[in-house]
C-alpha cells in the first residue's frame, strides 16, 4: 500500500454534504496525519479499501451499469430521484425529508 496513493485519493474524495461533522474523508485524513507525525506506527492493510475508493471516485459501477430514463423517472413520481440526487450532491438547503426523519426518530413524531 502506498501512503502517497492513499493521500491522493483522500484529496480527490468529495465532501459529504449531509454528514459534515464526520465523513470518510476527514477520518482518513486524521489517520494519515497521525501516521505522518509518527504518533501511529502503522496503518491497517487498506489494499482493498483503496481500490474500492478509486473505483468510487471514477464512477466505475455507474459506467458499467448505466441507469435508463425509465428507471430514473418512474411514472408515479418522475422527479423523485432527481430531487434526491440534488439533495445528496448539494446538501440540505431547507427543511426536507432528511430533517423530518431525524425529528421523527428523535421525538417519535413529525411536527
Amino acid at each position: 500500500m502506498s501512503i502517497s496513493r492513499l493521500a491522493a485519493l483522500v484529496k480527490a474524495w468529495p465532501a459529504d454534504s449531509l454528514k459534515r461533522q464526520i465523513s470518510l474523508k476527514t477520518t482518513i485524513e486524521e489517520q494519515l496525519a497521525l501516521y505522518q507525525r509518527g504518533q501511529r506506527s502503522e496503518l491497517p492493510n487498506l489494499g482493498g479499501q483503496i481500490e474500492g475508493m478509486q473505483d468510487l471516485i471514477e464512477n466505475k459501477s455507474q459506467k458499467l451499469y448505466p441507469l435508463s430514463d425509465k428507471l430514473m423517472k418512474p411514472a408515479g413520481k418522475p422527479t423523485y430521484y432527481t430531487a434526491l440526487l440534488h439533495e445528496l450532491e448539494h446538501g440540505v438547503q431547507e427543511p426536507s425529508r432528511w430533517q423530518k426523519l431525524k425529528v421523527f426518530f428523535t421525538n417519535g413524531r413529525i411536527d
